[in-house]
């Protein structure tokens, strides 16, 4: 309790004099809030910046844009035209047309050479004539004369041996099975064989007796068929030489109907009313 008693007192005994000294700072600090300001600028942290900002010298303003470049360089002098090259001179205009071509002239039966009818004329569609010597020419003649007057010949014998068969003078099996004048080749090989020997014959003993040139003579001027006058002889010659070229198709004809139809030419005639016999 003693030791209470001591403490509160000391206690009482220095509390006036911290009272005075609180009394004492509030009256100093009163009268520095009414003491005179000072005369000079006060320094601040605002102030000096303001004062070095004002101190540093301006920058140059740079200018607003670069000088203008021109717009376009200046125009580089023309080139010296160059001299214009001398015209060429105009080619010689060709015609519209060609020249007309001559018109093909028709083939002209030489002299002395008898056979040129209408209405197909000299008829030489291969160009044979044209490209042959008067010599190669006659012997082309002479050449279709004989396979006229065998041509004749070829058709009376495919008339006259169907009509033998058709008629059996000869026998049930000549020309058989079909009475075709083609079936010769195998029914009678052998006469077949005989009548082209002398028929060979014949010819051989022509072309030895007779010259080129004379071919077409059958020496039987004898029997009084040679026209008196030279105008009657040329039509002679004409009718020979049309009715060979007429046998020459009609053999033709004649073979290509039997292989066509397997019948004979006799019966194709009678089939078509030609001939009643």
């Amino acid at each position: 309790m003693a030791t209470i008693r001591r403490s509160i007192r000391s206690s009482n005994s220095s509390t006036p004099i911290t009272m005075k000294l609180a009394i004492l700072s509030t009256l100093l600090a009163t009268a520095s809030a009414f003491a005179p300001a000072q005369q000079g600028p006060s320094i601040t942290a605002l102030a000096a910046t303001r004062a070095v900002a004002k101190a540093a010298p301006k920058k140059e303003v740079a200018p607003k844009k670069a000088a203008a470049a021109p717009k376009k360089a200046a125009a580089a002098p023309k080139a010296a035209a160059a001299p214009k090259a001398a015209a060429a001179p105009k080619a010689a205009a060709a015609p519209k047309k060609a020249a007309a071509a001559p018109k093909k002239v028709a083939a002209q039966a030489p002299a002395g050479l008898v056979g040129a009818l209408p209405p197909v004329g000299f008829f030489d569609p291969a160009g044979f004539a044209a490209k042959a010597s008067p010599a190669e020419l006659t012997r082309y003649r002479e050449v279709e004369i004989m396979h006229g007057r065998f041509a004749q010949l070829a058709v009376l014998g495919f008339i006259i041996p169907e009509k033998c068969a058709y008629d059996g003078s000869f026998g049930e099996d000549f020309l058989a099975p079909t009475g075709r004048a083609l079936e010769v080749f195998n029914t009678d090989p052998l006469w077949l064989g005989l009548t082209l020997a002398v028929i060979s014959a014949l010819e051989t003993v022509r072309l030895i007796e007779t010259e080129p040139g004379t071919r077409t003579d059958a020496k039987i001027e004898a029997l009084g068929w040679r026209p008196k006058t030279a105008s009657e002889y040329v039509n002679y010659q004409v009718r020979e030489l049309q009715q060979g070229r007429l046998a020459m198709l009609a053999f033709a004809g004649e073979v290509a109907q039997e292989l066509v139809n397997d019948k004979p030419l006799l019966v194709n005639l009678q089939d078509s009313g030609f001939v009643s016999w």
